[in-house]
């Protein structure tokens, strides 16, 4: 395995950002199916990090390249032209500004399509998986009338060249979409694209707090000029794959698949996604995948969660200094809240802004957890934890304000 410079980057057709962290290429011969995920873990125990790698040589795939682990957080922050020390005060006030603008280009289209789905590297992550998933890809849809686009991130079971699954949690807006069209007989146009702008993968995967277009928000939260095609789904110039289809009423078995959590989630009754066509980028650039519950996927969770606390806090007037949650949680079910007066008060809003995290901890300097909880008093809020509708155990808010009395050594 080597280093890529930023011309080797360019030259496999990906954008600058990737100069903010190590980028490897792989060109030992492994199969898209589960074994390129396994190598990936074992450079990931063998380094102590997960490296991103542009994997070269798919023994099942010949002349494609898959680019795995491709949203680690330099890069993000990069994307979005951010400072690590500074991005969630800019994040608030992008969030809280006017939007940039969003251009729909006449120019013209920079791909060309390909025979179907068979011609994209989709990778099986796990041996437990039913089979390939597209899981960086960020799904366009609109309602019936057309009035809004939203973005999301849906697990996508690939089960023949022009045939797939498509899993959309009833909770979401493309899940709502589709119903609408439902509604009316008809199945929902979707198009679904990869290899964009990382900030886009990061609206899609974020619950935000605004209403319309979510390409406007995109900007926004760039704090630049998006230009995407004049279609009824718009799509990136910047994107380097797009499939498009439409999801149908047809109810088909999705999974098992290795979700998040580090569990498998049994297989359950999806809808039917028939594709029409798709598409690729003339310098065949890498096609990205993100292996749930690793770093690339736990990263957007984290940021996306540690921007929104940030700003709804900050809103609320609230001198937030920091907010973190750590991947090895899962990157949603613990949370660091620094503010300058943590009080009871403050811990009792974020517990009610975030009610998917089981532990909230607040305090003024938590940049080591374990000390700070060890030479601090604190005081707590329990409440029952409620996922899907069952309760499972208690959620705890830990406010760390009662600091330790003494003269503190000097060394």
């Amino acid at each position: 395995m080597s280093v890529l410079t930023g011309a080797d980057a360019a030259a496999l057709g990906l954008p600058d950002h990737y100069d903010a962290a190590a980028l490897f290429r792989c060109r030992e011969p492994v199969a898209s199916s589960v074994e390129l995920m396994r190598r990936l873990a074992d450079l990931e125990r063998e380094r102590g990090y997960r490296p991103t790698v542009v994997f070269e040589h798919l023994v099942d795939r010949p002349g494609r390249r898959v680019l795995a682990n491709p949203y680690p957080r330099p890069v993000i922050l990069a994307s979005l032209g951010l400072h690590p020390g500074t991005w969630l005060e800019t994040m608030t006030q992008r969030l809280e500004g006017g939007s940039p603008g969003v251009e729909h280009t006449t120019a013209p289209a920079p791909w060309h399509e390909v025979g179907g789905l068979d011609d994209l590297p989709v990778v099986q992550h796990r041996p437990g998986d039913a089979g390939r998933y597209v899981t960086a890809g960020v799904a366009v849809s609109a309602d019936p009338d057309g009035r809004s686009v939203n973005l999301g991130v849906y697990r996508i079971q690939v089960v023949g060249n022009r045939h797939a699954r498509i899993f959309m949690d009833p909770r979401t807006d493309g899940y709502r979409n589709a119903q609408a069209w439902a509604e009316q007989g008809q199945g929902m146009p979707l198009t679904v694209f990869l290899g964009a702008d990382p900030a886009l993968m990061m609206v899609a995967a974020s619950r935000l707090p605004a209403e319309g277009d979510d390409y406007t928000v995109a900007a926004r939260l760039l704090g630049s000029h998006l230009r995407v095609t004049e279609d009824r789904l718009p799509v990136p110039l910047s994107a380097t794959h797009v499939i498009n289809g439409r999801v149908t009423d047809r109810l088909e078995p999705e999974g098992p698949f290795g979700e998040f959590k580090g569990h498998y989630v049994d297989a359950r009754l999806s809808p039917a996604f028939e594709i029409d066509n798709v598409m690729v980028r003339a310098s065949e650039a890498p096609f990205p995948t993100i292996l749930p519950g690793a770093e690339s996927g736990l990263t957007l969770m984290s940021m996306q969660n540690e921007y929104l606390m940030y700003a709804h806090l900050r809103s609320a007037g609230i001198n937030v200094t920091a907010v973190r949650y750590p991947l090895h949680a899962r990157a949603e079910f613990l949370a660091f809240v620094e503010c300058t007066d943590p009080t009871r008060e403050v811990l009792a809003m974020a517990m009610k802004f975030d009610v998917r995290a089981k532990v909230i901890v607040c305090g003024r300097d938590l940049g080591r957890p374990g000390l700070t909880l060890a030479s601090n008093g604190f005081t707590t809020i329990s409440e029952p934890y409620v996922r899907k509708g069952l309760v499972e155990g208690e959620r705890i808010g830990m406010l760390l304000n009662i600091s330790q009395g003494g003269r503190p050594v000097e060394y």
